[in-house]
């Protein structure tokens, strides 16, 4: 343990005034360099304040006062009459038991409230710090589950890249420079697709672009998917699970009303065939 892991385990003492006065030098000492141990000094005593105002101090009834000081009179004049009596060299004397002293009874309140603030204050230090390590394991599983995402879409996209039966479809436009290109890779094995686009024009509101696979075997095109470009005109489509083993002929690209369509609106703005 470092000095100043010892000066923080000592601030909840020092809070209720439980060091020693040597032991309250040194902690001040160390106080006057240390801010970090000040913030942590301020919210203890904080803590401590609170428990100080809710527990209320009480004093012995007046009738205990008065006996007590009756027996402690009784028992002063005891060995008096204890030195008069003859005795036997048998004899032996006890030895007085020692007695408590008055102002016992009235420090014994504070002295309980403040070991309540010392366990009290103990206790709250627990819990803020096994908040904190709450709140970093919800940081941690978020993060974990983000890593989660971006390597499941990873992992996709390699498989489709690398898959044997992939087939490399390049779609592109005519008119001015530079021009609209995409290229879509397809695995039919794999149920996978990855659609990788350039150049591509802004859209307005309420607008996507939408990928069609085109079926081999003539059948109505098949939605596989919408994207929006970035600033830069570029986007990337990533899907997993797609298609059911259908052979494609191509893919072409349109401007739908978001969320999507389910039948492809003229005109086509990419097109490719394999």
């Amino acid at each position: 343990m470092t000095p100043h892991d010892q000066y923080r385990d000592d601030l909840p003492l020092y809070a209720v005034g439980a060091l020693t006065a040597e032991e309250s030098k040194q902690i001040e000492r160390h106080l006057a360099e240390c801010g970090e141990c000040r913030e942590e000094l301020d919210s203890f005593r904080e803590a401590a304040s609170s428990i100080a105002m809710a527990v209320s101090s009480e004093m012995p009834p007046a009738h205990v006062k008065t006996q007590l000081l009756a027996r402690i009179e009784r028992e002063q004049s005891a060995p008096a009459a204890v030195a008069s009596a003859p005795t036997t060299p048998k004899t032996r004397t006890r030895p007085a038991r020692e007695r408590p002293s008055l102002g016992t009874w009235f420090w014994l309140p504070a002295f309980a409230t403040a070991c309540l603030a010392v366990l009290a204050v103990g206790l709250w230090v627990q819990d803020r710090a096994l908040m904190r390590e709450l709140r970093q394991q919800e940081h941690i599983t978020a993060d974990l589950q983000s890593n989660q995402q971006v390597l499941e879409k990873a992992r996709a996209l390699i498989e489709t890249l690398t898959a044997a039966d992939a087939e490399h479809v390049a779609l592109a436009a005519a008119g001015a420079k530079p021009q609209p290109s995409a290229k879509a890779v397809y695995s039919p094995q794999q149920h996978s697709l990855v659609l990788l686009a350039g150049n591509l024009n802004a859209l307005p509101a309420n607008k996507v672009y939408e990928l069609w696979l085109l079926p081999a075997n003539g059948a109505q095109p098949v939605p596989a998917g919408t994207f929006q470009p970035d600033a830069k005109g570029s986007a990337t489509l990533v899907l997993s699970q797609f298609g059911n083993n259908t052979m494609a002929k191509g893919f072409a690209v349109t401007i739908e009303n978001q969320p999507g369509a389910s039948v492809p609106t003229m005109p086509i703005i990419l097109v490719g065939t394999t």
